[in-house]
């Protein structure tokens, strides 16, 4: 009977071992940390700057008397790619030369006028504007040696000639072009043909104007 115990008993503590160490579920192996997202690169292709995004400068070519002289030069800038824009200018120009003598009162100014006529110059005549009715004109040249000649004949006459250039606001054209920087600048002998401004003015190129600012 006591064999029998023992025997039950040591049953009993090996199962229970078998139990504890050799049957009991294993842990479950934590799981890694998981990576961290990595964002997917892109590569992200540059367009080249178009041509017509490309810094242009402005020049402006002028001045031109008249419209048709104007639009002969844009029709030759045109021919070369190139766009023109009209800019009209009111601007002062030399339109002669006048001799006079002045301060003169209404008695003096015939006296004056005989004795003018007396020594040959008979386009001498007395001025009727308000601001100049003390003036007797002797003359209006459009070039300086011969209105310098004429001061000198009525200085030989005892008087106090008075020789002042004459100047007129005439209206001219200009035409500004955007140039690229790959373009070659304008030149004044490409529109020798053209007409310039009153006075014999020369084509001139220069930069444009700038413009006034948004108000």
């Amino acid at each position: 009977m006591r064999n029998l115990f023992y025997a039950l008993l040591f049953l009993n503590l090996a199962f229970l071992a078998w139990g504890h160490w050799v049957d009991a579920p294993r842990e479950t192996a934590a799981a890694p940390p998981a990576a961290p997202a990595i964002p997917t690169l892109e590569l992200v292709r540059i367009a080249p700057a178009s041509a017509s995004s490309a810094p242009t400068r402005c020049r402006t070519i002028g001045p031109f008397a008249e419209p048709a002289a104007a639009a002969a030069a844009s029709d030759a800038l045109r021919a070369h790619g190139l766009g023109a824009r009209d800019r009209d200018v009111d601007t002062t120009v030399a339109d002669g030369y006048w001799v006079y003598i002045g301060q003169l009162t209404a008695a003096a100014q015939r006296t004056v006028l005989a004795r003018l006529n007396a020594a040959g110059i008979h386009d001498a005549a007395s001025m009727t504007q308000p601001e100049q009715s003390d003036r007797v004109s002797v003359g209006f040249f459009s070039d300086q040696t011969h209105a310098v000649r004429r001061a000198e004949q009525v200085r030989q006459l005892g008087f106090k000639p008075v020789l002042d250039l004459h100047q007129r606001t005439v209206s001219v054209r200009w035409l500004d072009v955007e140039l690229k920087p790959s373009d070659p600048d304008l030149q004044p002998k490409q529109f020798q043909g053209s007409a310039a401004a009153a006075g014999g003015t020369a084509l001139q190129v220069a930069d444009c104007p700038a413009k006034a600012a948004a108000g």
